[in-house]
């Protein structure tokens, strides 16, 4: 098998050492590594040979120590691309997002016909950049709550900030002048709007993608494009507006981050950018489990350093959470400075986490809108105070199986290159794994949040690319009511098509995969994902031809959201599954007929 196919960590273990095949030399080594070993009694512990300073293993001398073959990480041999093909690849994937801009936004027109605040995601974003510009930092989460209220943490208003000073000086002050610009939809500004998504996702996203993801191969290169042209990703941010992108790249850095190695320092880095993927969308904490205890199994993994640790890790994240609150804190609004620092700091929260919406929002496709049709009507049986205590049990019920494997993954550090591809592959399954728990049960749920569990599954092509290309077509499917209301159908269809046309192009020409899927089991599980598309295709169908009754005007969103749930409940199965009883493929292992052996 060509050893170009496994991943590469030696910035975090160093080059191995040199090794002579002279019986004489490999007797003169073992005896400078003996007398090494006895003439410096005080850089290591007892605990594993740990460094007393900085609490992770030693570095290997080059020319004394060769590490027993078991657990030596050698240098991979990187067969790279052709930096044509890499360009024509980000090329090819930034072009559709150009395209997919081309066609409405949300709230476009004022579609949706609100009558509190005009348009929908597109306006809010663009009236965060107008009154972070303007507004002293105090005013920016007190400020006309009912037009479009900031309610997305600091970070966010941070970077509204930076685009709007941006917009005003380069398209025009009249694109962010306070309240005299609301409801603006000139093209420039427009195609500014779409440019800073546009950046944004290429800086973040697709750079964390391409930095976890690429190992210099072609199946690599192939999951990289995978991840770059989720139709439901690319919609959402491109299409309906947001910048959810940034989130969800920052997350994937801290994951991949945490695993490099057993040095503690990968794992500081990790919960440093995670902090930043919380402060700029709350929905992250849709991995706050996952991530939380597997820093905490990775510190319990030396006990004698558990303490170091947790004080070296809490430092860092309280830290970067002060930076990102404290103007928040410290400055009250201009119109009632006498707010003690709790009550503004209360406030914030109560923006960034407003209970008061209710159980769901919309036909998402929950448990709680399942549960919601007749006759069960789950909402109106149990009281409005109730209802977030039922959610947040549900919640923990259903992340608890990823929880506890990670947990103890965490605990067996990732000190060989067998045990990193372990740790990264399990922790992407246990984040989409609890990604779904808080999508089908937690409290106030929208229907674009199934992203935060699509991202982590992407990177996991290989692992089981039957799986992850119909969890992909499932997570786009559930979207058409949303796309509906924003009459994006056209750019639904053509992004479903390339998606398509792209799966089709690389199972030709990778040729029959000899990695075993979830659907290659009994013969109920190889139907699953042929009965779901037929019932997804049916679907779209039946609502062509045959419209719904005047008592039932909204029949297919419900079916949609019903079908949906059914099928997101499947995918949370299967990654508790994948948790549980299946173990990770390695990457060298996961190879087809087609790729050549070196």
């Amino acid at each position: 098998m060509s050893s170009s196919a496994t991943p590469s960590i030696y910035q975090t273990f160093g080059s191995p050492p040199r090794v002579s095949h002279n019986p004489s030399d490999k007797q003169q080594q073992q005896q400078q590594h003996h007398h090494h070993h006895h003439t410096h009694p005080n850089i290591t512990s007892n605990h594993g040979n740990t460094n007393i300073i900085t609490g992770s293993p030693p570095r290997l001398h080059r020319q004394h120590v060769r590490p027993p073959d078991s657990t030596r990480v050698r240098r991979p041999r990187r067969r790279s691309r052709s930096p044509g093909i890499i360009l024509l690849l980000f090329a090819f994937t930034t072009l559709l997002r150009i395209l997919i801009g081309f066609h409405h936004h949300s709230g476009q027109d004022n579609h949706h016909g609100s009558k509190v605040a005009y348009g929908g995601d597109f306006e809010a974003q663009r009236h965060w950049m107008e009154l972070t510009l303007h507004l002293p930092v105090g005013d920016w989460y007190w400020y006309d709550l009912e037009y479009w209220g900031l309610d997305y943490p600091p970070l966010t208003a941070y970077v509204s900030y930076a685009c709007g000073w941006i917009s005003h000086h380069l398209v025009g002050p009249h694109t962010v002048a306070l309240d005299e610009s609301r409801g603006i939809e000139d093209p420039v500004h427009k195609a500014y709007m779409r440019a800073t998504v546009l950046v944004l996702d290429v800086l973040v996203y697709g750079t964390a993608v391409w930095w976890s993801t690429y190992r210099g191969d072609k199946k690599s290169l192939w999951a990289v494009m995978i991840a770059l042209i989720q139709p439901a990703i690319l919609l959402i941010d491109h299409g309906h507006f947001q910048y959810n992108t940034v989130a969800l790249g920052l997350s994937i850095a801290a994951f991949y981050a945490m695993v490099q190695g057993p040095a503690f320092e990968s794992c500081v880095w990790g919960g440093f950018f995670f902090v930043l993927a919380l402060n700029f969308k709350q929905m992250t904490l849709y991995y706050a489990p996952v991530v939380f205890f597997y820093l905490l199994g990775r510190c319990l993994a030396r006990p004698t350093w558990f303490l170091p640790r947790i004080l070296w890790l809490g430092f860092v994240v309280l830290f970067t959470f002060y930076v990102l609150w404290e103007p928040f804190i410290k400055y009250p609004p201009s119109q009632d400075v006498t707010i003690p620092y709790f009550q503004r700091l209360q406030h914030v929260l109560r923006r960034i986490f407003p209970f008061q919406r209710g159980l769901f929002e919309g036909k998402v496709s929950n448990l709680w809108c399942a549960l919601n049709t007749s006759p069960i009507n789950i909402r109106d049986r149990i009281p409005s105070e109730q209802q977030p205590l039922l959610a947040l049990a549900a919640t923990v019920v259903l992340m608890l199986p990823s929880c506890i494997r990670i947990l103890y993954l965490g605990y067996h550090e990732p000190n060989t290159r067998h045990l990193v591809e372990k740790h990264w592959n399990l922790l992407l399954w246990a984040t989409t794994s609890c990604a779904l728990s808080f999508f089908l049960a937690s409290f106030q749920v929208h229907e674009k949040s199934f992203l935060l569990a699509l991202a982590p599954c992407t990177s996991l092509l290989w692992q089981d690319p039957a799986f992850v290309e119909w969890f992909s077509f499932v997570c786009v499917w559930s979207l058409w009511p949303l796309l509906q209301v924003d009459r994006l159908q056209l750019a639904y269809g053509c992004t479903v098509a390339i998606f398509v046309s792209m799966v089709w192009f690389r199972r030709m020409g990778m040729g029959q995969l000899t990695v075993p899927t979830v659907f290659s089991g009994n013969l109920l599980l190889r139907i699953v994902p042929f009965l779901s598309y037929v019932g997804m295709i049916g679907l779209h169908v039946a609502q062509v031809v045959v419209p719904p009754p005047p008592t039932l005007p909204d029949l297919y969103e419900v079916l949609w959201s019903v079908m949906g749930c059914g099928m997101f409940v499947l995918a949370w199965m299967v990654t508790v599954g994948k948790l549980y009883f299946s173990q990770p493929v390695s990457y060298s292992q996961s190879t087809t007929s087609k790729v050549k052996t070196e």
